[in-house]
């Protein structure tokens, strides 16, 4: 038997050679984070402030005096510089209100009682001339894109713009202006949290235009790798040097780390599961990060200095949803751990593992908070000023459920034709209608609430793609005739469907194409239904394109070509190429052969973003 080496014993080093040890990682630390190519890679940016209703073009460049060159030669001289056009303080301060009324509870990662300061406080930088900082100039040109672009006819009594059309027709410029400021922080090889709010909140409006395109996934991807040069990653890891500097924030921007943390961990590990390039894997693991989830708890809870208390689970807050969405992503996790495709194709995996998602889901619903559930007796007794009541926590409520619900239908669909026929998928079909209607259902519940934010949430991805799975699901259960084991879905039922995503189309472009692919998808599998003759029914107009309804954005509006640049209301490629349905639906009426379906455009239609 090998002898065994004697156990070394405990040596107490002196502290001098612990902080030489010390000083000489820091070292290391530092060595490998110079920036030295700043003056090479990185241009000048100046910032100048007007009326928010004359910023046509929230970033240019302007002529600014040479004052890089030292010699006689250079005097006089001119060199075209980045300018960032700002609105004014008080007007930011309504964009500020705005964002955190109807906002900042769809993701929460700004601590809300401190926005006003924020905002301040960089307005007394740009007039004390302190210089810009730049992570919070990212933050607030991403509110002003995700203001503008949620703005309402409630929005009215801001007294800001003069129509919805106007604040929507910036949107694009503010989100231009914002994705600049992106690449700036970038090539400066700048990292702060408020840096990385304002790429979360872009992410948002993005996946809400463009669904999961190239330019969200990027966002997220460069948020995640600002996180780890702060150590949001590792700010409850006390053994670690690097993090001991990210735990030593005081006690608010800590909690605002691990939120925003947290978010982009549940965004990476949701994300993995739709048809993207990362499909089935992960950029944040959660073996290599240390960060306990937030507490919950309100904004008004965080003081700097004092204990933060974590309420019970089942007492709602701002940061409810927030905490509810890091769970679902970490079901979603558990699933792609479990068999990769499992959430990706479930056509093509074992039925075994599609109604093993089915069970976790479900389980998942039943152990949510009770002011999450969808049983509206369970509300009718407390009082208009109780939390479970807030307008914050009802559409919370409601689009949590309808993305759960979005899920489950996804999940079955592709055994809802089998499962009329074949006793062993017919639990598929009966949830996968089941989830169709309530999704349906939910949505007229909610407009019946007439909270402030429902006329915004029209035109989210994610209801409009819920919505539109659902018709989906109807319109197959539809066209299955004789062989549905239940009746026809109703005609009034697809319509009814049709009418959510009509309502959305003057604000988004998804709308239409969804509403576009529906009907094409019923009229290619029969030629006549009580849902296209209803469709034919309308009064002329009520299904006609919005386009071209947009009225000038500025006064200077219209002065030449030129005066349009970054002000277009929507990006051309995202806006429909058809505009009156009615001609679609005769073209649709003789076109029975199922090939004609343009399947790739309607799959793209089931991806929702859990965003």
């Amino acid at each position: 038997m090998p002898i065994q080496p004697p156990a070394p014993q405990a040596v107490t080093v002196p502290s001098r050679l612990q902080r030489l040890t010390a000083d000489a990682l820091w070292l290391e630390k530092s060595c490998a984070g110079q920036k030295l190519l700043d003056s090479v890679v990185v241009d000048s940016v100046i910032i100048r402030i007007c009326s928010i209703r004359l910023i046509t073009q929230p970033s240019s460049f302007v002529l600014e005096p040479n004052r890089t060159g030292a010699s006689s030669s250079a005097a006089g001289s001119t060199q075209v510089v980045k300018c960032i056009w700002m609105p004014r303080r008080e007007e930011f301060h309504i964009l500020g209100q705005k964002y955190t009324a109807d906002l900042s509870y769809l993701h929460h990662v700004i601590h809300s009682p401190s926005l006003p300061n924020m905002i301040d406080t960089f307005y007394d930088g740009l007039d004390q001339g302190t210089g810009v900082d730049f992570g919070m100039l990212l933050l607030l040109l991403a509110i002003c894109g995700s203001t503008t672009y949620s703005w309402t006819p409630l929005d009215s009594t801001r007294c800001l713009y003069a129509s919805i059309a106007e604040a929507g027709s910036q949107t694009t410029a503010w989100l231009k202006a914002a994705l600049d400021m992106v690449d700036q922080v970038h090539r400066m090889a700048h990292a702060s949290l408020e840096g990385i709010q304002g790429m979360i909140i872009l992410f948002f409006v993005v996946c809400n235009l463009e669904g999961i395109s190239f330019r969200a996934r990027s966002l997220l991807a460069q948020s995640i790798a600002m996180g780890r040069e702060l150590c949001l990653h590792l700010i409850d890891h006390s053994g670690n040097s690097v993090a001991k500097e990210s735990a030593s924030m005081d006690s608010v921007r800590a909690e605002m780390g691990r939120r925003v943390w947290w978010y982009l961990a549940a965004s990476d590990w949701m994300l993995a599961q739709f048809s993207v390039p990362q499909e089935g894997t992960f950029m944040v693991h959660p073996q290599q990060m240390a960060v306990r989830k937030p507490r919950n708890a309100n904004d008004e809870d965080l003081v700097d200095g004092r204990e933060i208390i974590d309420r019970p689970p089942d007492e709602p807050t701002s940061v409810s949803y927030l905490l509810q969405r890091i769970r679902l992503a970490e079901v979603c996790h558990g699933l792609l751990d479990l068999c990769p495709s499992i959430l990706m194709n479930p056509e093509s995996m074992d039925y075994g593992h599609v109604l093993e998602v089915d069970r976790r889901l479900r389980k998942y619903i039943t152990e949510m908070p009770g002011f999450f559930s969808l049983d509206n007796n369970r509300w009718n007794g407390p009082q208009p000023s109780d939390p479970r009541r807030y307008p914050s926590i009802a559409v919370q409520r409601y689009m949590l459920n309808v993305l759960l619900h979005r899920q489950l239908c996804k999940l079955h669909l592709p055994y809802l034709v089998r499962g009329a026929v074949e006793p062993t998928f017919a639990y598929s079909h009966d949830e996968c209608i089941k989830s169709a209607r309530l999704i349906i259902e939910i949505e007229h519940q909610l407009r019946k609430e007439n909270f402030p934010s429902v006329s915004f949430r029209q035109q989210t991805n994610v209801v409009l793609r819920s919505v539109f799975v659902a018709c989906i699901a109807l319109i197959l259960d539809s066209c299955l005739g004789a062989n549905s084991r239940n009746s026809l879905a109703s005609g009034e039922e697809i319509v009814d469907a049709w009418s959510i995503l009509q309502q959305a189309r003057a604000y988004s472009p998804v709308a239409s194409e969804l509403l576009e692919l529906s009907i094409q998808v019923l009229s290619n599998h029969t030629v006549t239904h009580p849902a296209l003759e209803a469709l034919g029914s309308q009064p002329k107009g009520k299904f006609h394109s919005q386009r071209g309804r947009t009225p000038p954005m500025t006064p200077d509006y219209g002065c030449g070509e030129n005066s349009k640049n970054g002000t277009d209301t929507l990006p051309p490629a995202l806006e429909t190429e058809t505009g009156n349905l009615e001609q679609q639906f005769e073209a649709f009426q003789g076109a029975t052969d199922l090939d004609s379906i343009d399947w790739d455009r309607l799959f793209w239609g089931l991806d929702a973003p859990f965003i």
